[in-house]
């Protein structure tokens, strides 16, 4: 049978004469009239080669045909109310994980509150966050990751992604007690001779530091910093730091996590040196965006970080 020819209308009023019994009562619980219910009747039969209904001393009774259909009807239009009203997610039993992907600073500032509110409310789900090197944004295209932390913004069309404001990004800068610049004035011509480390935050392309040198006309364009040392995570840079002159240009609430227990100093970075990157965000991707189990992990997000 060709079930493009089949009007599927049709499988409800079946299922309510099948549950009723009855041509009137079925009409009343459809808010169809009887006639029409009648001919809807007459149609099933024809389609079906079933009488369905069959008239006994006490009324009509399902013939046997109608007695196995029954059932599977019931489960096939549950099936379809599924379909349309779409998933429906339950944080205290679901087992799906939610992916991240954000710099270390970023992980460590946004996601443990969150992960300890997730084993309260969704203790069977999972957290996935990864820091390697990459297009933040190439990953939310490519639906890698449900959410990227970032301060950073698309270089294409963002036309497909979502964001919300998580907090403000304060810069700060990192070296060595013993550097030369640690109990000295800094300047702009100081910093611009020393020495720096860069993370590499997407794998490819020039430092943040020199992108925003280069737009405030501090640093020619294609001119480059100093920078003999590039590391691909944050794991590492206490210990560079405090064993080099290598400044490192970091997230301040970071930077001075960092500098606990190590021999480092953490100095205001230069007025001149604002980005304008200075917010981070949680962004994802329009796939994700009407997802029950997305859209809770956002609103939790909201309330561990108290925003509004």
């Amino acid at each position: 049978m060709n079930l493009r020819t089949i009007d599927l209308n049709l499988l409800v009023v079946l299922q309510q004469l099948l549950l009723e019994r009855h041509v009137s009562r079925a009409a009343e619980q459809l808010d169809m009239s009887q006639p029409a219910v009648s001919r809807a009747l007459r149609r099933l039969r024809h389609m079906l080669g079933d009488e369905l209904l069959v008239r006994t001393d006490y009324g009509y009774d399902l013939s046997a045909r109608a007695a196995i259909l029954l059932p599977q009807l019931n489960q096939l239009l549950e099936g379809v109310d599924r379909l349309i009203a779409g998933p429906v997610f339950e944080p205290a039993n679901s087992t799906r994980i939610v992916r991240f992907y954000g710099p270390d600073p970023d992980v460590n500032r946004f996601l443990p509150t969150l992960f300890a509110r997730m084993r309260e409310l969704a203790p069977y789900m999972g957290l996935e966050a990864r820091s390697d090197p990459k297009d933040h944004f190439e990953l939310l295209r490519f639906g890698d990751v449900h959410f990227v932390l970032s301060a950073l913004e698309p270089r294409a069309s963002s036309a497909q992604l979502h964001r919300m404001r998580l907090a403000k990004l304060e810069l700060a800068i990192v070296m060595s007690a013993n550097h030369p610049l640690a109990g000295t004035k800094l300047t702009m011509e100081k910093y611009l001779a020393a020495s720096h480390g860069f993370i590499a935050l997407t794998g490819r392309g020039s430092a943040l530091v020199e992108q925003t040198l280069i737009a405030r006309g501090l640093l020619a364009n294609g001119e480059r910093l100093d920078a003999p040392l590039s590391l691909s995570s944050f794991s590492s840079v206490a210990s560079f730091c405090e064993r080099s002159d290598i400044l490192f240009h970091l997230p301040r609430q970071f930077a001075e996590q960092l500098a606990q227990g190590w021999n480092l100093v953490v100095r205001d970075t230069l007025p001149e040196m604002k980005t304008p990157y200075d917010q981070v965000y949680l962004y994802w991707h329009e796939r994700y965006h009407r997802d029950p189990m997305c859209i809770w992990v956002r609103e939790q997000l909201k309330i561990t970080l108290k925003l509004n």
